[in-house]
């Protein structure tokens, strides 16, 4: 008959006078030998010895009894070492909430994860302790971050109310490229060094278009494709509209506009 651990869990009750007997077996037995060897060995100290080796036999046996029934431990600190006395795991209090990291044989930490006041973070790290990737969550934002290295996020991924988004960074850790995705539907943005827009390509509710800025963000160009047809527009730097190219199924018609957008020529 094999032995189920399970069996146990319906036997609790009747089988619990039988373990408290075992456990008090246990610390007489100890008790008994303590107080055997003081009698044997002590000579003329037995009397004394006697009375001490009993109130261990009662008061240590229940000492013992009780710290076998404990299941709580408290601390603010538990570290872990290997066979060589290596710190391999820290599992701790931290100004910013608990944590827990993990290190290599070279006592380099590579991984560690916590709770900090915006919420729970986790951070893998390369061989010389620099910080690679980076998951982490709040109330506003879910995100993963990948580093180069020196410190500078390359890439990112994040999902929030407002939708997701993959980002893409320059060495110096400006976001050059994005991809997103809004209500209206999916974008692509374009920035430069300075981490301006320069270009962007998206799917609004009437269709796709492509725009184009200048070094102060400001729209130089449109392309767009609705249901009525294909729109290429030209802008100054207040954003008005100065020249037009339509096409759809009456044909195509070019426009120049003056400053204050009035059709000064359009052909045909």
């Amino acid at each position: 008959m094999t032995f189920d651990p399970r069996d146990v869990e319906g036997m609790t009750t009747r089988r619990e006078p039988f373990r408290q007997l075992f456990r008090m077996k246990t610390a007489v037995l100890s008790g008994f030998i303590v107080l055997l060897a003081a009698w044997l060995f002590l000579g003329e100290t037995r009397g004394r010895l006697a009375g001490i080796g009993l109130s261990f036999l009662l008061g240590g046996g229940l000492i013992a009894s009780q710290a076998r029934t404990s299941r709580t431990i408290e601390a603010e600190k538990f570290v872990l070492r290997d066979e060589d006395g290596r710190l391999r795991a820290v599992l701790g209090m931290t100004p910013n909430g608990p944590s827990f990291a993990l290190f290599d044989e070279q006592a380099k930490r590579r991984a560690a994860f916590g709770i900090g006041p915006a919420g729970p973070a986790l951070v893998l790290f390369d061989a010389n302790g620099k910080p690679r990737s980076w998951l982490f969550a709040s109330d506003e934002i879910t995100g993963l971050v990948l580093h180069e290295g020196q410190g500078k996020g390359r890439a990112e991924v994040s999902v929030s109310r407002r939708g997701a988004n993959v980002g893409i960074f320059d060495s110096s850790g400006e976001q050059r490229a994005r991809v997103g995705m809004r209500e209206a539907g999916p974008a692509l943005t374009l920035r430069d060094a300075s981490g301006k827009v320069r270009a962007a390509l998206g799917i609004e509710e009437d269709g796709p278009i492509f725009a184009q800025y200048d070094g102060n963000e400001k729209r130089r160009s449109g392309l767009a494709v609705t249901e009525e047809g294909s729109v290429l527009g030209f802008y100054a730097p207040d954003g008005k509209v100065q020249a037009g190219l339509t096409a759809n199924a009456q044909g195509s018609r070019l426009t120049f506009l003056d400053e204050n957008e009035k059709v000064v020529y359009s052909a045909p």
